[in-house]
């Protein structure tokens, strides 16, 4: 499993995470469509071909795909970083 996080090019460089660039596609698609003035059966009809390199110009986005090695990396530094706690109050940060 890969965990996808879409970059939000324009404003701020928000972030979302989604499953998979197939997942992040129909995110976008349901955006589109919803910025549309097609109903829903109208829209899907004319645009389900569009992919999502072309959604990700549309809405000037950009994604980063990570393994789950990368991912539990990034979350271990966080942890360390931000000295946080587990369930037993045990804190997980670096030492001083």
């Amino acid at each position: 499993m890969k965990l996808v996080v879409e970059i939000d090019n324009q404003g701020g460089r928000t972030c979302r995470t989604y499953k998979s660039k197939n997942h992040l596609r129909k995110f976008l698609q349901r955006e589109s469509c919803s910025n549309s003035y097609y109903s829903d059966e109208d829209y899907y009809k004319h645009n389900g071909h569009i992919s999502l390199e072309e959604y990700l110009e549309i809405f000037q986005c950009s994604f980063i795909e990570l393994t789950d090695r990368q991912v539990a990396d990034a979350l271990q530094d966080y942890i360390e970083k931000h000295n946080l706690e587990d369930n037993f109050g045990e804190t997980w940060g670096e030492r001083e």
